[in-house]
């Protein structure tokens, strides 16, 4: 008789009204993720037994009130279970643009999350890692490093896939550098989180391995964005690479490069290093 009560309740009181609750829900939202949320609209969609909730033009605005990440259209899918977990069956994101910054102290800041250290904003990643599904198609990401200086950096396209379970986290990732930089490149995670572990957002937390795909990369262009301590003035490559963590620290890992037309100063005062074709494969264990 409840579950009736409070399926009728939801069709016939929630889906025709929602639109009057996005203050509520706008209010919700910033409590739960611990910044500031703005909703352009709401709406909800009822052909099944559980309705989906359509929301368009939210932002999430970082400590400086800016911008930090902004969604287009966001479809919230829910199923009986979803409603007992208090969560959502899927999350689809369309057309995102997420701000990632680190600044001259090192603090590294996603849409307004301050994501270097373990402490402090967990909240939101808990509640993203805890959902069965969230799907972002088309989006775009803006890289922004006050820490070394290095021209913004921005990928589009970007399509991502996450799927969570009791302890584990599969991630997939690919999107597009910006025109002349190279071809598109994707990243693929599986993760397992500690058995005893009540932050499943906590990444330093978390084991597996990381592999990723570059097809065709602009060596200038990554040499600007990299800490290497060799400028790259020229010339394409590809590379693959598998990279093993342990509780969110590299512990080895197996690197496929494929270097044409490679031209990089080693040294300040020094000749350029030119080579034509560089092929291998690096592979290594860390303490």
């Amino acid at each position: 008789l409840v579950l009736v009560l409070a399926w009728g309740g939801l069709h016939a009181w929630i889906v025709p009204r929602v639109g009057e609750l996005r203050p509520q829900l706008e209010a919700q939202a910033t409590r739960a993720l611990g910044i500031p949320v703005r909703i352009g609209a709401v709406s909800a969609h009822s052909d099944g037994l559980v309705p989906t909730f359509e929301l368009r033009d939210v932002v999430l605005l970082d400590a400086q009130a800016r911008a930090a990440l902004r969604l287009a259209r966001v479809v919230v899918t829910l199923s009986p279970r979803s409603l007992w977990n208090l969560g959502f069956d899927q999350l689809y994101v369309e057309g995102p643009e997420l701000d990632v910054r680190r600044t001259r102290d090192g603090r590294l800041w996603v849409a307004g999350f301050d994501v270097s250290r373990g402490g402090g904003d967990e909240g939101a990643a808990d509640w993203v890692f805890r959902q069965k599904e969230v799907v972002v198609n088309g989006g775009t990401l803006r890289w922004t490093d006050a820490l070394r200086g290095a021209p913004p950096l921005t990928l589009r396209a970007l399509d991502f896939v996450n799927r969570n379970g009791l302890r584990r986290h599969d991630l997939r990732l690919s999107a597009m550098p910006a025109e002349g930089q190279g071809g598109r490149l994707t990243l693929v995670g599986m993760f397992r989180q500690p058995i005893f572990s009540t932050h499943p957002g906590r990444w330093q937390d978390w084991s597996g391995q990381l592999h990723a795909d570059f097809g065709s990369v602009d060596l200038s262009a990554l040499g600007r964005q990299s800490a290497l301590g060799v400028r790259l003035r020229g010339g394409r490559g590809a590379l693959r690479a598998w990279v093993d963590l342990d509780h969110g620290r590299f512990t080895g890992g197996t690197v496929d490069v494929a270097l044409q037309d490679l031209t990089a100063t080693l040294a300040e005062g020094r000749p350029p290093l030119a080579l034509r074709s560089v092929a291998g494969r690096l592979a290594g264990k860390w303490a």
